[in-house]
């Protein structure tokens, strides 16, 4: 196998930088010449793709292709014979593949008609085969093993006899046997999990609809939010809440936001280790997690315009005594403007779970948004177009010290306007929603 390893690598280095239909046509001898018929049906094939007028190569596909369906059409007949049917049904497709391309680039190809009806009894006998085995390890509950065999089957024949119930049953008896036993344990998150894979092959598997029912609602947790008692920037807190009350609905299937509470405000937002206010109030809202939280710390900061000025020298060409044309470079000023606005705000929260007692989470973190723009602007109205302008002085500066200036030439259009304060406030807060929800999604279970 080494020398035709060898030829196909020298083919392919060939046609590397090459992609033209003659290119192709010149590997395809050479492949021929070495005896590599098949090789070379496959390469005049895609000779005659690039260039369809490509009379050689026409030619040559009807002659060399020929050769390889005659080829495959021996092997088929070899491998269904000698009852080794699932290379046989490769060799017929492989066959039936390489024609169909041929046919649509009207290049007729031919093959014994009598290996159709061979190619269906192999793919009958095959699926039988396989069927029995499947259907014989689904007996033995050797789920595992029997979807190799269904499997087999599905890919030629799906509708075979009774596959498609069989590979369900392979597919859902053993997680529907994995989720009986998490909820004689009383695991429920993972038994919904074994459940939620069955519905994702069948809906009407034994009663796992109802079990999945059950689950869910074993798992389904009531989280009540608190907003803070005060807080000098109640818009943020009145966003953030109701945020925080759609992102739990929306995001989270297995949680509840009770909004029928009366409870708004915690009497003491130090509620760590007050078991008689937590349990109170889980006893009256039904609560199995609290969330509180508050805003402090508001900060909104401008710096700049901080302005650094600097020299650039603008290209100028001009006659001299009527014949000889001058270029210089004059210098003229300019500034490197840059501008900052921050905006952040302290934020701390608690995520009580209700039924134990204790804080699972709890932190006190700075959220905060920053943006920068950064421009050129001239000290003058600039005397020509901005691509007669250059950073360094092109006749003083030498060339390995050049670089190019296209894009110190965009900064004297870039933008110059700060995001406002509004824009920055909403920003901050969708990282703060962040957080929320990702403590929701590590801790609320």
């Amino acid at each position: 196998m080494k020398p035709l390893f060898k030829i196909l690598a020298l083919v392919i280095v060939f046609l590397v930088a090459c992609t033209g239909t003659k290119k192709y046509f010149k590997a395809a001898e050479k492949l021929e010449k070495q005896g590599l018929v098949n090789e070379a049906a496959e390469f005049y094939m895609e000779s005659l793709q690039r260039k369809p007028t490509n009379v050689d190569a026409r030619i040559k596909l009807k002659e060399v292709g020929q050769k390889y369906v005659s080829f495959m059409s021996s092997e088929f007949f070899r491998d269904y014979n000698t009852g080794q049917l699932e290379s046989s049904i490769e060799d017929f497709e492989k066959m039936k593949a390489f024609t169909a391309r041929a046919e649509a680039l009207n290049v007729q190809l031919n093959y014994p008609t009598a290996y159709e009806d061979d190619y269906k009894k192999a793919i009958e006998k095959y699926c039988e085969k396989n069927y029995d085995s499947g259907s014989e390890l689904v007996k033995q509950k050797k789920f595992k093993e029997a979807l190799v065999y269904l499997n087999a089957v599905d890919k030629y024949k799906p509708e075979f006899k009774k596959n498609k119930q069989l590979k369900t049953t392979a597919i859902c008896e053993p997680l529907y046997q994995s989720a009986i036993s998490y909820i004689e344990g009383k695991n429920y998150g993972q038994a919904l999990s074994q459940l939620t894979a069955i519905h994702n092959t069948t809906e009407s598997y034994k009663d796992s609809k109802e079990l999945y029912e059950l689950c869910a609602a074993q798992q389904q947790k009531n989280l009540l939010l608190f907003q803070p008692k005060s807080t000098a920037y109640p818009l943020i807190v009145d966003y953030l809440f109701n945020n925080f009350s759609q992102t739990a609905s929306q995001s989270f299937k297995h949680i509840e936001i009770i909004n029928n509470s009366p409870f708004l405000y915690l009497p003491d937002n130090n509620i760590e280790g007050n078991v008689d206010l937590i349990q109170g109030i889980r006893k009256a809202s039904g609560a199995d997690f609290f969330y509180v939280f508050e805003v402090t710390n508001r900060k909104s900061q401008v710096y700049g315009p901080t302005k650094t000025y600097a020299k650039c020298y603008q290209k100028y060409s001009y006659k001299k005594n009527d014949t000889t044309i001058v270029t210089e470079y004059r210098p003229t000023d300019y500034a490197q403007v840059k501008s900052k606005r921050t905006y952040s705000y302290d934020f701390k929260y608690k995520l009580v779970n209700a039924m134990n007692n204790q804080i699972v989470s709890f932190q006190t973190v700075t959220v905060s948004k920053s943006d920068e723009v950064e421009y050129n602007e001239f000290t003058a109205p600039p005397k020509a177009n901005i691509d007669d302008y250059f950073p360094y002085n092109p006749q003083a500066t030498a060339p390995i010290a050049q670089f190019n200036p296209k894009a110190w030439r965009k900064l004297f259009t870039a933008n110059k306007v700060l995001k406002s304060e509004q824009e920055m406030e909403g920003m901050v807060n969708g990282e703060t929603v962040k957080l929320y929800s990702q403590t929701l999604s590590n801790y609320v279970k």
